[in-house]
């Protein structure tokens, strides 16, 4: 198992079948605090889960296919004087939620790329569809329709559900 994660492989049995799967992982350089502390954000167990964009811990876990980059370290900047002056005399959830998460004023801007939370959505939402396809049997019929493969959705999120 430790050089199956080595070489990035994962074999599962399923159906009795042993399937191998290769994951290509990448670097993205930065590290999910760091970008927080440079950019000014709320530490990792803030609401806004994200450092790219303005996602709430319920929309991402809602949403693991479509994300986008937002934010920036221009509107973060913007984000902290509304924190820092409270313009419109808000209570401080009302402020915290109109800054989404910004605190302090951003020192570094960092290049905006995928990170630690968008790797781990992306290879959730592959596995699910891997699982899927697999409680499925979408390798014995890969014209599967998409009755058939609802079909395999609909076990798998019972089961998750259990």
């Amino acid at each position: 198992e430790r050089e199956a994660m080595k070489s990035s492989l994962l074999v599962l049995e399923m159906g009795g079948i042993p399937r191998s799967f290769k994951f290509i992982f990448r670097g993205t350089g930065y590290d999910e605090k760091l970008v927080r502390e440079v950019e000014g954000l709320e530490a990792s167990g803030s609401f806004y889960i994200c450092t790219l964009c303005d996602a709430t811990r319920l929309e991402a876990s809602q949403n693991l296919i479509l994300h986008s980059i937002t934010r920036s370290h221009a509107e973060n900047l913007e984000r902290y004087e509304v924190w820092r002056s409270n313009p419109y005399h808000e209570t401080v959830d009302e402020l915290r939620d109109r800054v989404k998460g910004v605190f302090a004023k951003p020192f570094i801007e960092t290049v905006p790329s995928i990170d630690a939370l968008h790797c781990d959505i992306g290879n959730a939402a592959e596995f699910y569809k891997i699982f899927q396809f697999e409680i499925g049997e979408v390798y014995k019929n890969p014209d599967a329709s998409k009755e058939e493969r609802k079909r395999g959705q609909s076990t798998l999120d019972k089961h998750l559900r259990k």
